[in-house]
C-alpha cells in the first residue's frame, strides 16, 4: 500500500470519527441529560452511570494498513454501572457497586486476522463483570471492601495528571492491543501488541477483601487478599493473590502531586513491583508523569519504564485542551532478550457541556528479539468518550 493511500485512509477515518462523535454530543446536548439517580426517604441514593468510548482505528503493521470503524477504545472501555450509597451510625457510610463492561468490537480483541468479532463476543459472560462490590467507610477508621473489585495494587502504575489518559497512559498497548507484530521478512508473527507491551499494573480486579487506611498528611496504605473466581481456569481460580500499596496525594501552592507504588504476589511464583507518579503545575498546565514496573516469575523477568510530558489549558471556549508526548521502554516482556519501545502524541479536547472528550493519538510500536527483527507498527486512533 502506498503512503498516499495510507494517508487517505487516515483522513477518512478521522472524518468518520469526528462525525460520529459530534452526533453523540449533539444528542446529549439536545436532551440535556440530568444525573440518572433517585434519593429515598431514608437518605439512600441509587444512581445509574456509564460511558461510551468509541472511535476509528487505523493500524499499520509495516506491510499492510487496515482501518476499523467505531471500535471500542480499550484504554477506557464502554461500561455501565449502578451504585447505592447510604450513611449510617456515627460518620459511617455504605457504597454498593454493580458495574459491567460491554465491548464486543474492541481494540483489545480485533486484529488483521480477526477483523470482526465472533458471535461469542456478543454473549454476556463473567468477563463482562467489572465490579460487584461493597464498601463500608469511616473518616477515622478507613474503608473496608468485600466483593469483586479493585485489588489494592490496581491502578498503582497509572497515576497520571496529564488529562490525556482516555487515550494515552502507561498501558501503551491498549490502543491496538490485539494487533499482531510483523517480522522484517514480511511474515506475520503470533505476538500481540499487548503481549509485548505491559505496565505490570498490580492484580487488577478480583474477588477480594481489602482495607484502606485513612490518609495521614496525604499518605495512605492499602492491602488486600483475593482470588480470580470469575476465571474459566480452575488453576487460576485457586491461586492466592496478595498485595500492599502506598499512596500519596497533596497540593503544594501551585503544584499538585500524586504517586502510588505496590508489591503484589500471584501465588508463590510471581512477584510484581510497580509504581507511578505525576506532577501538575496548575497555573501553566505543564505536567510530568513517570511509571515503572517489573515482574519476576519462573519464565521471564520483564521490566519497563515510562515517561510523559504534557500540557493542559484553555485554547478554546468549549473546555480544557490537553496535549502530551510519552515514551515507553521495556525489556524481556514477551520473551527473554526482547526489547519493546513505544512513543505517542495525544490530544484531548474536553467539552463539559456535553459530558464528552474528543481524543486523538498517533502511537509507534517497535519490538525486537535476540535473533529476530520486526517491522515498526503505527496506530492512529481518533474518537470520543461520552459519560453520564
Amino acid at each position: 500500500m502506498t503512503s498516499g493511500n495510507r494517508t487517505g485512509q487516515i483522513v477518512q477515518a478521522g472524518l468518520l470519527a469526528l462525525i460520529g462523535a459530534a452526533t453523540v454530543c449533539t444528542v446529549a446536548k439536545a436532551q440535556d441529560l440530568p444525573k440518572v439517580e433517585t434519593t429515598f426517604a431514608n437518605g439512600g441514593t441509587l444512581r445509574f452511570y456509564g460511558q461510551l468510548n468509541k472511535g476509528v482505528l487505523t493500524y499499520d503493521d509495516g506491510l499492510l494498513s487496515e482501518s476499523y470503524g467505531l471500535i471500542d477504545n480499550d484504554n477506557s472501555n464502554t461500561r455501565f454501572g449502578l451504585t447505592y450509597s447510604q450513611g449510617f451510625g456515627d460518620e459511617w457510610s455504605y457504597l454498593g457497586t454493580l458495574e459491567i463492561q460491554y465491548a464486543p468490537f474492541s481494540t483489545g480483541n480485533t486484529s488483521i486476522l480477526q477483523q470482526s468479532p465472533p458471535a461469542s463476543a456478543y454473549e454476556f459472560s463473567n468477563a463482562n463483570i467489572r465490579k460487584i462490590d461493597n464498601r463500608v467507610s469511616n473518616p477515622r477508621f478507613g474503608a473496608f471492601y468485600l466483593g469483586q473489585g479493585d485489588m489494592a495494587s490496581n491502578s498503582t502504575a497509572e497515576v497520571d495528571l496529564s488529562g490525556t489518559t482516555v487515550i494515552s497512559y502507561s498501558s501503551v498497548a491498549d490502543s491496538a492491543g490485539a494487533q499482531l507484530l510483523r517480522r522484517s521478512d514480511g511474515t506475520l508473527s503470533n505476538i500481540q501488541i499487548k503481549q509485548a507491551f505491559t505496565n505490570y499494573d498490580g492484580l487488577s480486579r478480583r474477588v477480594r477483601v481489602r482495607y484502606d487506611t485513612p490518609p495521614w498528611s496525604g499518605f495512605g496504605l492499602r492491602t488486600s487478599y483475593g482470588r480470580d473466581l470469575l476465571s474459566t481456569s480452575e488453576a487460576t481460580r485457586k491461586q492466592d493473590l496478595y498485595d500492599i500499596a502506598a499512596v500519596y496525594e497533596r497540593t503544594f501552592n501551585d503544584l499538585k502531586v500524586a504517586a502510588q507504588t505496590a508489591v503484589s504476589w500471584k501465588g508463590s511464583d510471581i512477584t510484581i513491583f510497580d509504581g507511578s507518579g505525576s506532577v501538575l503545575h496548575v497555573p501553566t498546565g505543564l505536567n510530568f508523569t513517570v511509571a515503572a514496573g517489573t515482574q519476576d516469575n519462573s519464565d521471564v523477568t520483564g521490566s519497563y519504564g515510562y515517561a510523559k510530558l504534557g500540557w493542559q489549558g484553555d485554547l478554546v471556549s468549549w473546555g480544557k485542551t490537553a496535549l502530551s508526548f510519552d515514551y515507553y521502554g521495556g525489556s524481556d516482556i514477551a520473551t527473554e532478550g526482547s526489547d519493546s519501545e513505544s512513543w505517542a502524541l495525544a490530544v484531548v479536547q474536553n467539552v463539559p457541556k456535553w459530558n464528552t472528550e474528543f481524543w486523538m493519538t498517533w502511537r509507534d510500536y517497535d519490538y525486537s528479539e535476540t535473533d529476530t527483527s520486526f517491522e515498526s507498527a503505527q496506530a492512529f486512533f481518533i474518537g470520543a468518550r461520552f459519560k453520564f
